[in-house]
């Protein structure tokens, strides 16, 4: 008799502790939600990721614009662009074709008039640059003055090792 008395008490007991744990609707309702967590956290951090990458993107293409806005400038205002040896290792070679092709004469020059306005002369000495705006896909319009005279072109600088090149002037 004790034993049926011992075993209907455990029997009792492991219903008592068993009842009074989550349900299993409960522990799969749990289990949703700890989903949802994690997967809020991890949308998170890819999103933070995300940002983080698209800012460093941003920064690096400042940089490479500031960095070619300084060559512009530079090539511009210490008048590079009239130096041969210098387009040669400054220029694609379509940009020195496009040069070679718009000189007029036949001593194999280029035509460094193409960097600068389309006046002969003008009312004054001065040649600097006035702004060099990004315009995207490594394009700048760059304005000066030249010989006094406003102007504007288009230009196009890559960045090749480290240095720059024009690869298309408008």
């Amino acid at each position: 008799m004790k034993k049926i008395f011992y075993l209907i008490a455990a029997f009792i007991a492991t219903q008592f502790v068993f009842s009074c744990g989550p349900s299993k609707a409960d522990l799969a309702e749990k289990a949703r939600q700890d989903s949802i967590r994690v997967a809020d956290s991890i949308h998170r951090a890819d999103s933070i990721a995300r940002a983080d990458s698209i800012q460093k993107a941003v920064a690096d293409s400042l940089a490479r614009d500031s960095a070619a806005i300084a060559f512009v400038t530079d090539m511009y205002n210490k008048k590079k662009f009239e130096n041969y040896s210098w387009l040669r290792n400054h220029c694609t070679k379509n940009i020195l074709k496009k040069l070679a092709s718009d000189y007029d004469y036949d001593d194999g020059g280029l035509a460094t008039w193409d960097f600068r306005s389309n006046n002969q002369d003008g009312p004054s000495n001065r040649h600097e640059i006035i702004s060099v705006e990004a315009q995207g896909d490594n394009w700048f319009l760059y304005k000066f003055y030249d010989m006094g005279v406003k102007g504007s072109h288009k230009i196009r600088v890559i960045q090749k090792d480290e240095d720059y090149v024009i690869d298309g002037l408008k």
